[in-house]
């Protein structure tokens, strides 16, 4: 750009343009974005969410972030690659992008004995912490008494009234 003091010439030396009759302008300007944190929480199908919520209140979570050697990362991508990977790409405008995992592990057992009550087993560093629910089919059996015997009474209130 020209030097507005001795408009180009460069013939006079002065500190605008140090005789050189061009001028440098410069522009500064500070980009800020703020980190979007997506959480996703799977496996989404097929649980319940009092099993979701053992699993937060006594599971131990161990956060990885899955190493190509980490027998985990193949069935994390078994599982839940489906489903990750559309969250997975990129946006527009990304600049940099941090993935973190947890996981836990805890057993559901189902015993023949015990049809009606499902056992979630969560490692604890002292001993297994055992947590005794109903089964899905004992919670509708309640549920289809409990309808049953609302049934009941507001047929026995019709007929009393």
């Amino acid at each position: 750009m020209s030097c507005p003091d001795c408009a180009g010439d460069g013939k006079v030396r002065h500190e605008h343009c140090a005789g050189t009759g061009r001028t440098v302008e410069w522009t500064e300007g500070v980009i800020t974005q703020t980190p979007r944190t997506d959480k996703v929480r799977l496996p989404e199908p097929g649980v319940l969410p009092w099993a979701r919520k053992l699993a937060d209140q006594y599971a131990t979570w161990t956060p990885t972030a899955l190493a190509d050697n980490d027998p985990l990362r193949t069935r994390v991508q078994k599982d839940f690659g489906s489903a990750l990977k559309p969250l997975l790409r990129p946006h527009p405008q990304e600049v940099a992008r941090r993935t973190e995992l947890r996981y836990a592990r805890f057993a559901k057992v189902a015993l023949d004995e015990h049809p009606h009550r499902l056992y979630y087993v969560f490692p604890t560093p002292s001993r297994p912490k055992v947590v005794v629910r109903p089964s899905p089919k004992r919670i509708w059996q309640i549920a289809g008494i409990v309808t049953g015997v609302l049934l009941l009474m507001i047929f026995v209130n019709r007929i009393i009234a």
